[in-house]
């Protein structure tokens, strides 16, 4: 199956989003990406950095639009600002400290200089992480947060943080671009007003293979 029409079939992506009027209220005005990225939560070196990361999960082809091109990068900016309790900010904030370090030791580079390909080398190792792996980084982010609740000073491990900032963002990534308005509408099976049910209906014959975006 060819990656754009595994996204198109995916489901949530493991991430707790829940589409309140706030939520959607961010959405709908985060439209096409413009020339500059100016972020309100994290800084404008974890911009660029939050930008090529979301470009790399869903990037745009000549049918369809992709992650950035929706604004998704914007939306998981400003609802990291403005939804996100205040705790979880400071665990998103040291994701990216975590982040930056795994990147200089990975490529001698800061938020600053990276580019694409640069970001393609830390989403391979961390969001291809084997099973075994991800029991490893999970077991380290349990151990941190526990630490944590003792010692607000402690630092999380930088791969078990690069892991979990990268979790995080392909969730919300894959949440947002689904339910943009663009994507919803044009890419997606769109039908505002459901109608009859029917069941064990293949989603070949009921919308031509395509989730539904609502």
């Amino acid at each position: 199956m060819k990656r754009r029409q595994l996204i198109k079939n995916l489901g949530l992506g493991g991430v707790a989003l829940v589409a309140t009027p706030t939520v959607l209220s961010l959405l709908q005005s985060c439209k096409a990406d413009g020339p500059v990225f100016e972020p309100v939560f994290i800084n404008n070196s974890q911009g660029k950095a939050l930008r090529h990361i979301v470009d790399l999960i869903i990037p745009s082809d000549e049918a369809i639009p992709g992650a950035v091109d929706v604004g998704a990068h914007k939306f998981i900016d400003m609802y990291w600002n403005e939804v996100t309790p205040l705790e979880d900010q400071a665990q998103i904030k040291a994701g990216f400290d975590a982040l930056a370090n795994r990147l200089q030791d990975a490529t001698g580079k800061t938020f600053e200089d990276a580019e694409a390909e640069d970001y393609d080398k830390l989403l391979a190792k961390y969001l291809n992480a084997s099973k075994e792996q991800e029991e490893v980084f999970n077991k380290s982010l349990g151990e941190y947060y526990q630490a944590y609740q003792r010692d607000k000073t402690v630092k999380v491990d930088p791969d078990a943080g690069a892991f979990s900032l990268l979790q995080n963002v392909r969730g919300m990534t894959i949440w947002g671009w689904k339910q943009s308005e663009e994507i919803g509408e044009n890419v997606l099976a769109y039908e505002p007003i459901p109608g009859q049910q029917i069941g064990c209906l293949p989603v070949e014959e009921a919308t031509g293979g395509k989730a539904y975006s609502l």
